[in-house]
């Protein structure tokens, strides 16, 4: 119950920690409309579910089990196909050294699997430990360490460089 006040004062709350949770959703669903939408769902059901909440873990971390779950079902229904390259961390694109590093990254996300990316997110981007992750996700924290493993193995791969070939006689 320590945590219960957190979400006492909703509209402050909702201020508090919505860029938090448009970009978890952003890394999820890839889409900004779509993340949008999502963060917007999950507020709607967080307001409505707020009596229920028993405040024994963080309100952020509370709200980020329902945006991820909002999030997550929407990864998997079908839609359109239309790709927007964003900065994670502002939802701009960012034209400074290192954006094509954020660009590959980004990319690289994409193709992880929805739970995979879900889980890579609440950890690198919100510094949440196992047993949050595990809590938001539904799962246990050794699932959520093999989740990270797998994400993590596919991200290398995905982003290593292409090694340079020789050319014949040395000579490029």
């Amino acid at each position: 119950m320590a945590f219960r006040s957190e979400i006492a004062d909703f509209g402050a709350f909702y201020e508090r920690t919505y860029q938090l949770a448009y970009r978890a959703a952003l890394a999820i669903v890839r889409d900004a409309g779509q993340a949008a939408d999502v963060t917007q769902e999950a507020y709607v059901a967080a307001y409505s579910s707020r009596e229920r909440f028993r405040g024994e873990s963080p309100g952020a971390a509370w709200l980020h089990r329902i945006v991820v779950n909002a999030a997550l079902a929407a990864a998997r229904r079908p839609r359109p196909v239309v790709r927007e390259i964003t900065d994670l961390e502002g939802g701009q694109r960012d034209e400074t050294a290192g954006s094509a590093d954020r660009v590959a990254l980004f990319g690289a996300l994409g193709e992880l699997p929805p739970k995979q990316r879900a889980a890579v997110v609440l950890r690198y981007y919100h510094d949440y430990d196992y047993a949050t992750i595990a809590e938001i996700l539904g799962t246990s924290s050794t699932n959520v360490g093999a989740l990270l493993s797998r994400a993590l193995d596919r991200l290398r791969d995905e982003l290593q460089p292409e090694p340079l070939t020789a050319v014949a006689g040395g000579r490029p």
